[in-house]
Parts: structure tokens; sequence; C-alpha cells
């Protein structure tokens, strides 16, 4: 409730000030408008050769400076006509009738009372012609205007500004007191509000103080401490109404205001002194800079040139004092609207550059001219055509080379910072080019600012197109996850994006355009400690963004700063676009090619899968056709074996009986494994711990192991999950693999078998033995049934085995290398359902 209370409130105040402003404008163009038709009737008029103010008392405004001399002792804003030529005068009027009464030329005898003493002086009347109109009317009447033209554009462009305001009122004071500063010792019909200027000025500048370059009053009641000075003003316009036309008195009040005026100019001037040595602050130094200079030469000094003019007779021209003004104005206007001051520095250096190069040239030439006094005072000395000729071609040839030297040393001595901004350019133009991998080039963009702008904490965030966010590149990221991102809604982003242009941390709180996106950009801008936020912009995309801090140096930045920051910016965001273009398109190969080798996998496993189912058929088929005459055959052999008496059973027929029997029962086993084969029986899934198949099977083939002087390696992972699977079916598979293994291995040697988790999904059991390994070409067939280069076997142990684990919607691969040995690895999911 309060806080929309104090809005309103806000917004009423800011209401009624524009109401004010507006009224002011309207006077001062009216005041304006008439002064000027006023002073043009005064030419071709006698005058008397000063101007006095409306109590007679003689103004700082005169034509002849004989006036002032020292024999007749004029004394500007203390003397008083009392009388011409013996008439008594006591208004303005009253000298204007007797004056117009003679001729130009005509000498008239002045009465002048000074304090209770009086003299006579005498002087000529004279034609006010058009060059005394310029000079003491024309030129104050211009600064006036310029005043106001100024303090009404600083108040229109930052309206919401404390210090736009108070500027504006002091301007307002200072150009209808300049304005109408002819009318008010003339025709004196706008002299109290020129006089309301005058003397009000002096608390306005005082209030200026008060809030720039820094607000010294944050949270006291500023109305509450400046009321006493306010009071004064108005004390002394109302005095100086009241005691107009009481000599002494007035003279009294007028020292007052004079010294109130002088006390203002040291009040600000000390304030912008104390502010540059005490903040910390960038904005505020250089605006403490600007304000100081400014109001020592703009406001201090005209205001002790005018005390000295005014009091102890000093003859300063009206007009060059006012010329002086037009300094402090302009830098308060030039503090207030150009916030980031980088021209400042650039000014400076440059002033340095030439105030040495002109020193250095004048020694130059005064020592050129007395060697050519000295060597060739015959011939003509200096004025002799050789020394043009020489001095002509020494600076044809020395004048640059001068110059880049002076300016190497001011820069290093003054700005303590030396780049070649051509050579920066062209070294990065060329790194662009030659980097396509945007890691390394992010990271030459910013080694490259680090070493020319010498700033620090620098970001560079490129946009993410998968994730719509602007990513930090940086090799030393001391930021966690959360800090080293920027979302495309942020108001710091959207902002970029609007304007097209860097953002100044001082923007935030003086543009009223940040005003909406304020939290978001101090957010931002605390978070990367940064001084200045750079959009790169390719067309109308803005594809990254560049984050510096304060200069290493504590310095600021320049134009010169600004101008590379913005070359970089381009020219950076171009090869950025370039290379994560080459970069998309090594992921699309990288990614197809992955594809291509997932795809040729998948198309062997379906042609071995294919070829299994095939060959299972043509398994079962044989096998169906065989066992019908092997039943035969050994239905024939039983029955000659209980038909034979015994006598006819001899050894030979017994032998080939038995033989008979044996090749039928070896040949039925051989016909089962083909059955079982072609026509695996259904699977029983339950929960297998592998960890213990796998010891079950290594104690079942404990013989074996032992007979082929194998040392079987156990690495199972302990905290190895259950799967689902046929025990029976997974224990035949490890039983060849193992068999397999301990065969390969004539001479023994080492099986490894680990177990281990693979993710979330799966698990992986690896059997690695030290054997004879196979040669490449037979890698891809060993799953093929029937294919064995053993002596003794089917080739049908690891078919099975793949039909085994691919039921189990597994993976088994093998790797071999002649002579080294052999492993298989088999995958297997956990959640087999």
């Amino acid at each position: 409730m309060f806080k929309t209370l104090r809005k309103n409130l806000n917004s009423v105040r800011d209401d009624l000030y524009k109401y004010l402003v507006v009224f002011i404008i309207i006077v001062s163009f009216i005041v304006w408008s008439f002064s000027f038709m006023f002073a043009l009737t005064w030419i071709d008029k006698p005058f008397s050769g000063f101007l006095f103010y409306n109590n007679l008392v003689i103004s700082n405004i005169t034509i002849d400076d004989s006036i002032l001399d020292n024999n007749q002792k004029i004394r500007t804003n203390s003397d008083k006509v009392i009388a011409i030529n013996g008439e008594k005068v006591s208004s303005p009027d009253d000298v204007y009738n007797i004056v117009n009464k003679y001729d130009v030329g005509t000498p008239l005898d002045y009465s002048i009372l000074r304090g209770e003493e009086i003299f006579e002086y005498t002087a000529p009347t004279i034609n006010f012609n058009i060059g005394h109109f310029i000079s003491i009317f024309f030129v104050i009447y211009l600064i006036g205007l310029l005043y106001l033209v100024i303090g009404v554009s600083v108040y229109f462009l930052r309206p919401l500004l404390d210090s736009s305001k108070i500027f504006f009122m002091f301007c307002a004071c200072i150009g209808l007191w300049f304005i109408d500063y002819f009318d008010s010792q003339s025709t004196y019909i706008f002299s109290k509000i020129s006089n309301l200027g005058f003397i009000f000025a002096p608390t306005f500048v005082i209030y200026l103080a008060t809030v720039f370059p820094q607000n010294r009053l944050l949270n006291i009641n500023r109305y509450l401490i400046l009321s006493p000075f306010f009071a004064l003003s108005l004390a002394l316009f109302l005095l100086n109404i009241d005691f107009f036309n009481d000599l002494n008195r007035w003279l009294a009040i007028n020292k007052l205001h004079w010294g109130y005026t002088i006390l203002g100019s040291l009040v600000l001037s000390v304030s912008s002194l104390n502010t540059y040595l005490t903040t910390n602050i960038r904005l505020e130094k250089q605006r403490s800079q600007v304000v100081l200079t400014g109001s020592i030469i703009g406001l201090l000094l005209p205001s002790l040139l005018l005390v000295l003019t005014s009091f102890l007779g000093l003859n300063i021209p009206i007009g060059i004092i006012a010329l002086f003004l037009i300094v402090f104005p302009a830098s308060i206007a030039y503090s207030i609207l150009k916030h980031k001051l980088f021209d400042i520095e650039v000014i400076i250096k440059k002033a340095l550059v030439y105030g040495f190069l002109t020193g250095l040239l004048g020694g130059i030439i005064a020592i050129t001219i007395i060697t050519f006094n000295l060597f060739l005072a015959s011939y003509g000395g200096w004025r002799n055509p050789a020394f043009f000729i020489i001095l002509s071609a020494f600076l044809a040839v020395a004048l640059s080379p001068l110059q880049n030297k002076i300016q190497t040393f001011i820069d290093l001595v003054f700005f303590r910072k030396k780049f070649d901004y051509r050579k920066t350019v062209e070294e990065i133009s060329f790194t662009m080019t030659s980097l396509l991998n945007p890691y390394e080039l992010n990271q030459k963009i910013l080694d490259t600012i680090e070493k020319t702008i010498f700033s620090k904490n620098n970001y560079l965030f490129i946009y993410d197109e998968t994730e719509k966010t602007y990513k930090q590149y940086s090799e030393s990221n001391n930021l966690s996850t959360e800090q080293n991102s920027i979302n495309e809604d942020n108001g710091l982003i959207i902002l970029l994006k609007k304007f097209k242009n860097e953002v100044f941390f001082e923007d935030i709180s003086i543009e009223d355009k940040f005003r909406e996106h304020k939290p978001d950009l101090e957010m931002i801008f605390k978070r990367y400690e940064a001084f200045i936020v750079m959009p790169m912009f390719v067309k109308e995309k803005l594809i990254g963004v560049l984050s510096l801090g304060e200069k290493k140096s504590d310095l600021s930045y320049t134009s010169e700063d600004l101008e590379l920051l913005r070359t970089l910016a381009n020219q950076s965001a171009i090869a950025i676009e370039n290379a994560l273009a080459f970069k998309l398109v090594e992921d699309y190969a990288k990614k197809l090619e992955e594809t291509n080798i997932e795809l040729r996998e998948t198309q062997a496993q379906l042609i071995q899968s294919e070829k299994m189912s095939a060959i299972g058929q043509l398994a079962a088929g044989i096998a169906h056709e065989i066992r019908n005459p092997l039943n035969i055959i050994e239905g024939a052999r039983y029955y000659l074996s209980h038909l034979l008496s015994k006598d006819q059973k001899t050894d030979s027929v017994n032998e080939y009986l038995d033989y008979i029997k044996q090749e039928v029962e070896r040949t039925n086993r051989f016909i089962g494994s083909l059955l079982k084969f072609s026509k695996s029986e259904a699977a029983r899934f339950e929960l297998v711990d592998i960890n213990s198949t796998l010891e079950n099977t290594l104690i079942l083939l404990k013989k074996q192991i032992s007979d082929g002087d194998v040392n079987a390696i156990r690495i199972f992972d302990d905290n190895l999950p259950s799967i689902f699977g046929d025990t029976n079916q997974l224990w035949q598979v490890f039983v060849n693999i193992i068999m397999n293994a301990i065969q390969a291995m004539p001479e023994g040697g080492d099986l490894t078998i680990k177990t281990n988790r693979n993710g979330q999904d799966s698990i992986w059991i690896s059997f690695k033995d030290t054997g004879i390994g196979m040669d490449k070409e037979d890698l891809s067939k060993i799953f093929d049934p029937f294919f064995t280069k053993k002596d003794a076997g089917t080739g049908l142990g690891l078919s099975i085995s793949y039909s085994i684990i691919e039921s189990h919607h597994g993976n088994i691969k093998v790797e071999s290398e002649k002579g080294v040995g052999t492993d298989f690895t088999i995958e297997l999911p956990l959640d087999q359902k």
C-alpha cells in the first residue's frame, strides 16, 4: 500500500515539475524576446558610456575603458550617480532625459556619490552603435540563451534524474540572469526576474553538489538539509528589493550574495574533488574529473573575476568573463548525458600528445635558429632560405615518427597500456580464418581481449540450439553449472536483440529503456563481475555474448577500446558460426559413421539369425530322415544278435555288432545335438546369480582345468546384480566357452573371467585366454554351425551358445589375435521380462 502511495506521489511530483519546466520555458521565451527588442532600441541613441542599475548605481557594463582609470577612480557596483550638469537625478528616466538633450560628443558633468563623499566626473556622450550592441549585449545574451537550451535539453533527455532537474533549475537561473543582464541595467522591464535567477543560482549549485556526481543524501531528507540555503536565497532576494534604494545596505547585501556565489562554486568543486579521491566507482570518478574541471574553469574562476571587477576595480570586460561560464554547463551536461565518458581519456591523451609535441618542436625550432645565428650569421642567420628548407625537411620527415613516439610514451607513462589497433585486428582476422575448432577459437578470442584491452573476468557465451541457452566457453570456468549459461528469455538477451548494441553496467540505472529488465541485468552483471556486455551478431541472429570486467590497470575503457571490441565481436561472430557449422558437419559425419557401423552389425546379426534359422530347419529335416534308417539298422543289429547261435557269434561277429551299435549311438547323439540346436526348449526365466553360476561351472570343469594346466583367474564384481535368465542354458554357454579356451591352450596358460555392471541397463562377462588365438578371417565364422578347425568336434557349441544369448536378448562378441589369445564378451540385460 505504502509503495503504491509513494509511487503515485512521485508520479504527481514529476508531473508538477513538468508543468513548472513548461512555465519557466514560457517565461524565458517572453524575457528573451522582449530583451532583444528593447536592446535594439538603443542603437543610434546618445549614451553616457556606462550603464547603471535602477537605483542609479553604476554597473560593470562600460564602453570607454578610461571611465575606470585610476585618476577618476570610478568604481562599478559601488558609485551612484546623483546629478548631471548640476541637475539632480532620482531615476534612470531623469538620466536619459538629460543625456538626450545633448548632441553626441558633448561633455557632461556627473556628480558621483561614494559612501558619504561626492566627487565630479566629466565624460562626453557617445553614440550607441552596432559594435556596442554586440560587445555589451549580444555576447552575454547569447551565453544566457545557451544556458537555457542546455538545461532544457538535458532535462528532456533525462527527465527522471534528480541531477537533470536540479541542473535545469540552475541553467534557468543563470539563463534568465544573462538574457536580461542588459535590460536590468537599461530598461528595467524584467529586472526582478533577472535578479531572482541571479540570487537563487548558488542554492541550486549547492543542491547539485549533493546529488552529482555522487548522491550524498541517500537516506536523508534532502529538502530538510537544503531548506536553509533556499531560505537564505529568498531572504537575499527580499532584502535586495527592500533596501534597493538604501545604497550602503544594498551594497552590503550585494557583497553577501557574491560571497554566497563563491561559496556555492567552492562546494561543488570540493564535492567533485572528494568524489574523485574517495569513490571506487569508475563512472563517478570520471564524472568528478569533468565536473571538477568545469566547476573551477566555468564557475569558480568567473565568480572570482566578477567579484574582483565589481568591488576591486579590476578592468575585465564582462563579455570575456561570461565566455568562461560556458564551460560549466557544457561539462555538467556532458557528464549527465554521455555517462560512458570514453572520449575524456582520449581528449586528455591528445592534449598531452600535442602539448608535448608543440613544446618539443618549439624547442627544436629555437635551437635551430640559435645554431643558424651562431654559424651562419654572415649569411643572414635564420632568415637565410636554407633555414626554412632544412626546417621543412625535418618536419616532413620527423614529425609523424615523433608524434608516434610521443604517443607511445604518453600511453605507457600516463595510461599504462599499449596495443597496435591495426595489428591486433589483422592477427585476429587471420586467426579467425585458420581455426575451426570452437573451443580453440573461443579461447583465442578471450586471450586476445585480455592481452590488448587488459580486462579481467572475461567470458564468452555461445548460443546452443538444442538447449536454447547461451553457454559459457572458458577454460578457467570457476562457475557452477547453473551459472555458466544465460537463458534465451533473460532480460539481457531480449535487450541485446532489440537494440543490437553493447550494454554498460551504468546503463542499468540511468537508461530508461533498461528499467523493465533491471533485475535480470543486475543479476548477470554481478554474477560475472561484468563492466560491459557486447553482443555478437551474424546478420540478425545473436550468436554470442561477450562479457568483460573492469581493466586490470583500473583505468577506464576508451573509445578506441570500444571500437576494437566491436570489430572483434563482429569478426568473431562470423568465425564462431563457421566453426559451429563445421563442428555440426563433423558431428553428423561421426554420427553417420556410427550409424553405419551399427547397421552393419545389425545386418550381420540378422544374417546370422536367418542363417541359424535356416540351418536349424535343415538340421531338423536331416535328423528326422537319418534317424529312421538308424532305427532300422539298430533293429536289424538287435535281431541278428539274438538270431545267431552262440557258435555263430564269433569274436569278429560280436566285434562288428558292437561297432554297429557304437556308431548308431554316436550318430543318435549327434542327431540329438542337431535337434537341440534347431528346436531349443522354451527358456525358463528366473533370477540368476551370474557369479554363482560361473563358480559352479568352474567347479564342474575343475578336472579339465587342472589337466590342461590352466590358471583360472576370477575378477568378479561383488555388487553385480542378479538378472532374469535360464540357469541351465547360461551354464551350457559358459561350459562351451571355457572348454574352447582350455583346448586353445594346449601348453597351459591363464584364463581370466571378469564380471561387471555396464551402466544401469546391463552386465557383461568376459572370458580372456592366453591361447593360440584365431585368424582374423575366421572371426566372422565362429558362430556358424559346423564351423570348426579342431580335429574332434561338431562345430555346434558356439552356434548353440549364440542362439541362447540371443534368446536372452543379449549380445556375444569375440576379439582374438593370433599367438596372443582370445576374448569372449557376453552382455546381458538387467530388465529381462
